[in-house]
């Protein structure tokens, strides 16, 4: 069975939109495990300006989702970071430690408004790039400024940001715009890192093996395992080769 690693998930208990209980983040557990999915980063949402969840609080609900973790197998690992929404002073609150990036590594998972104007995104993605952290652009599938405009994403590839990809986006009607936007992202080689973005056990559950099958089928085993290696990559704080892009910019 492959190991795999998921590093965007929403598995802490109450704490976001995720999980709402602790039974419903062991189902989310058993349900990863049975995926081949040995190692979660729990990214709850953080938002400077916003009411978020107490420094002692997450880590007293890690400890209880390790606990679980462990109960299934003992090298079962989950560790902490967050999904940051990006405002000015979010690269602050990094530096203050009351935002975390992934598993203490230099990789911060930023996400924006779905309507984010695209000079506004680039210019949160370049002030965190100028501060030390490699930015990765949570699910870069849902962008309505990202939709087709492909010299546009290809920038900030160049640029230094990095792009994360909901498996799941993969998957379904090839009718419907935002399945063929992330299959085009994938073909384009614009994608550096998937993630399950699973929010309970049954809507967006942390499953990987079907949309990994997909990519092996249709884009071949050496992207599957680049995006594989990647990940493993992220967690050594490794800074990752990515395919640069020629752009008229």
């Amino acid at each position: 069975m492959e190991q795999l690693i998921d590093i965007h998930c929403h598995i802490l208990p109450a704490v976001d939109n995720g999980s709402v209980s602790m039974e419903q983040t062991r189902n989310m557990l058993k349900i990863a495990y049975e995926e081949g999915i040995t190692y979660i980063i729990a990214t709850p949402h953080y938002g400077a300006g916003c009411i978020n969840p107490d420094k002692s609080e997450l880590e007293e609900k890690l400890r209880k989702v390790r606990q679980a973790a462990s109960e299934l197998n003992p090298d079962f690992r989950i560790e902490l970071g967050n999904e940051l929404f990006y405002s000015n002073d979010i690269t602050e609150h990094l530096r203050k430690g009351k935002a975390a990036t992934l598993a203490g590594t230099r990789y911060c998972l930023v996400r924006f408004y779905r309507e984010e104007e695209y000079e506004c995104m680039r210019a949160g993605l370049h002030s965190l790039l100028i501060q030390g952290y490699y930015p990765i652009l949570s699910h870069a599938e849902n962008y309505q400024c990202l939709y087709g405009n492909y010299e546009g994403i290809a920038q900030l590839i160049n640029l230094g940001v990095y792009m994360q990809l909901n498996i799941k986006s993969l998957l379904g009607n090839p009718f419907d715009s935002r399945v063929r936007h992330a299959r085009r992202l994938l073909n384009y080689e614009m994608v550096h890192f998937i993630g399950t973005g699973s929010r309970s056990d049954s809507i967006r559950a942390p499953m990987m093996k079907e949309g990994l099958r997909y990519i092996e089928n249709y884009h071949g085993s050496e992207i599957k395992r680049q995006l594989l290696e990647n990940t493993r990559s992220l967690l050594e704080s490794k800074k990752i080769d990515r395919r640069l892009y020629p752009c008229s910019d």
